[in-house]
């Protein structure tokens, strides 16, 4: 009986070693620092003491504005750089280049230069979004060995990560305006230095973007991926179709390839 009873407790201590690893919402007072101490999104709100970094500031809606292609312009195009760093005064900002930059100046002495200007913190979302991810704060958890979330909405799980992982599945579900359409073109290099280019078209929606999205039943889809081969003539009309799964343990990916 004493062992039944040790290996009880021993199991009950390892379920709760294993739930603790599992969930990670965090409490309401800690998901209150965002949009005080934290941003919306979980970083830190305040700059640095010397002021090169700065605080963060959300950019106002209308900063820039839309080309007829539908690109936005730069909102900080008119500024001036504070300095530039030249081969002549390098070995003064050394110690805030990468090794490879630095050797840039050492490599092409009359040529290579770097602009510094003014840092900024303004990137944001939609008011909507900021909403779920301080739900998601409080509500969102790892499903059973990490590989999937429960309780989520729209972005970022867990803007105050505890944990790696978390950190990784912030990256996965990270906004990207809910929809994207874009063209891509792929190079190889030979030996030789020839190479021929394949192009992409990619198509990109989160679930809840999708026109017949019904938020009552979500469904286990987190988003959807397709990717078309439009030239050359030999690939083209091959497709990619991905279903990315939100639990990947209660249903693994989905993906299907149509070969021409």
């Amino acid at each position: 009986m004493k062992i039944t009873k040790s290996l009880f407790h021993a199991g009950v201590l390892g379920l709760s070693l294993l739930a603790s690893a599992v969930m990670a919402a965090v409490p309401a007072a800690e998901a209150d620092k965002l949009g005080k101490s934290l941003t919306p999104m979980g970083a830190e709100m305040a700059g640095n003491a010397d002021g090169s970094i700065p605080a963060w500031k959300p950019l106002p809606k209308n900063a820039g504005t839309v080309d007829s292609k539908g690109f936005l312009s730069d909102p900080y195009a008119s500024e001036k750089p504070l300095f530039t760093i030249t081969a002549q005064n390098v070995d003064q900002y050394k110690d805030k280049l990468a090794p490879g930059q630095y050797a840039m100046f050492k490599r092409y002495p009359d040529t290579f230069k770097m602009p510094v200007y003014p840092s900024h913190r303004g990137a944001t979302v939609p008011d909507d979004v900021f909403a779920a991810i301080k739900k998601n704060a409080t509500t969102t958890n790892l499903v059973a060995g990490g590989n999937g979330l429960e309780n989520f909405e729209t972005a970022v799980p867990f803007p105050i990560p505890k944990t790696g992982l978390e950190v990784i599945w912030n990256h996965i579900t990270r906004y990207r305006g809910g929809s994207v359409t874009r063209l891509v073109t792929q190079a190889t290099p030979q030996t030789n230095g020839s190479f021929s280019l394949v192009y992409f078209q990619d198509q990109f929606v989160f679930r809840d973007k999708m026109k017949d999205y019904d938020p009552k039943n979500p469904g286990n889809v987190l988003f959807y991926f397709k990717q078309k081969v439009t030239a050359p003539a030999r690939l083209a009309g091959t497709v990619l179709l991905v279903h990315e799964t939100l639990d990947q343990v209660k249903e693994p990916r989905k993906a299907w390839v149509y070969a021409t």
